[in-house]
């Protein structure tokens, strides 16, 4: 079956940034189980070459196809309007030159509207799934909202990663939408207990932006913590390449606590792998989660989390053998966390946490709901 994936962003070839990663993985998964994922992604933007860029290379065992070119910044309806018009072109030269996929997969909203519109011209079926927190935050752009609801609409299945976000996308449509979340590879991420933890405790926490991810109330928390547990050797890593990396420092140096954070910039999977396995805990101080891979990878390898109630900590962390929620944006309640887990850290048990994701969140569980979509009579009935 050749299912053709359309991410609404993607990261650059050969580079490890985060995001778009998703949809690489997904689309790599999926080719494991004999489904023919291709990607396509056109990058129109002010940053862009004059000259129109194609380029198709096996990304990682996925066959990715790329289109780069100079275009104006999307703020506009006819701008946009022809922003639609120009990748509907580009997918149907794809489809001209390599055949027609049997079902689109589009990656957020966005990337609907343009499978939207190749169904139209093409008559392929096509699955919308949402991630993006601006539909969290009410940040959809008006003139956006009616197309949302005409793919919505047409769309053979509607997906989102939490039923947080689907409770606000349910807004645009009155079709069901089913939650199917992220996956871990457990090839990747999982326990080693033979491994020795750091001698010093140690908190980590990966991703940016630095204020969504709420790095600025961890490292007050963390000031916090420091100061009512003197005594207690611990430090605190930072993952990704966080743009504001200067003024955190700063932050951290004011509350002498920068002598005991660690900054690895961005670094591999099998990297982060390794570092969770020798650390204690995974905070999270997101200010806004739709869903949160780190969690789940962290968890897989035994670790027990510190989250703030975003809508996708409340789903993956359903146990208090699991970790500790907190209000989002409250350092004092983050702090107390924070003690509470390094006092009474025995009670943990890797091997329950393991479990607790690896029946939800499993690579193998999520890749069969999938499958089981993809392979829909309902899908079938629009060929």
């Amino acid at each position: 079956m050749h299912v053709l994936i359309l991410p609404s962003w993607y990261f650059q070839a050969g580079r490890n940034d985060i995001g778009g990663q998703n949809f690489h993985v997904l689309a790599k998964a999926l080719r494991e189980e004999q489904i023919d994922a291709r990607i396509f992604y056109a990058h129109f933007s002010p940053g862009g070459p004059i000259s129109k860029k194609i380029s198709f290379e096996i990304e990682g065992t996925v066959p990715t196809w790329r289109v780069k070119q100079w275009f104006l910044p999307l703020m506009l309806p006819f701008i946009f309007r022809r922003w639609v018009n120009k990748y509907v072109h580009e997918i149907s030269q794809y489809i001209k030159e390599e055949g027609k996929p049997g079902l689109i997969h589009a990656q957020s909203y966005l990337a609907a509207i343009i499978a939207d519109e190749v169904k139209k011209k093409w008559n392929i079926p096509f699955i919308y799934t949402e991630h993006l927190s601006r539909f969290i935050e009410n940040k959809i752009s008006s003139s956006h909202k009616t197309l949302i609801s005409k793919c919505c609409n047409n769309a053979a299945y509607i997906t989102c990663v939490s039923p947080g976000l689907k409770s606000k996308l349910q807004a645009y449509t009155k079709k069901n939408i089913e939650v199917v979340p992220n996956f871990y590879d457990p090839i990747i991420f999982y326990d080693e207990p033979s491994n020795e933890k750091n001698k010093i405790f140690t908190w980590i926490s990966i991703g940016e932006p630095s204020y969504t991810k709420g790095l600025d109330i961890l490292i007050n928390a963390f000031g916090m913590v420091t100061q009512k547990l003197p005594n207690a050797e611990m430090q605190l890593i930072f993952i990704d390449d966080i743009k504001d990396k200067e003024d955190l420092m700063k932050q951290a140096a004011h509350l002498r606590v920068d002598q005991k954070i660690k900054w690895t910039g961005l670094i591999s999977q099998t990297r982060i792998k390794d570092i969770l396995n020798q650390v204690h805990a995974l905070i999270s101080a997101s200010r806004l989660e739709t869903f949160g891979n780190v969690i789940i990878e962290a968890q897989a390898c035994g670790l027990p989390v510190i989250c703030s109630r975003t809508d996708g900590a409340v789903y993956i962390v359903s146990s208090p053998e699991q970790g500790i929620l907190v209000d989002i944006d409250n350092e004092e309640a983050l702090a107390k966390a924070m003690i509470d887990m390094y006092n009474g850290y025995n009670r943990y048990n890797s091997m329950s946490i393991v479990n607790a994701v690896s029946s939800r969140f499993r690579k193998d569980v999520v890749i069969s709901q999938w499958k089981k979509l993809y392979h829909s009579s309902h899908l079938h009935t629009f060929n």
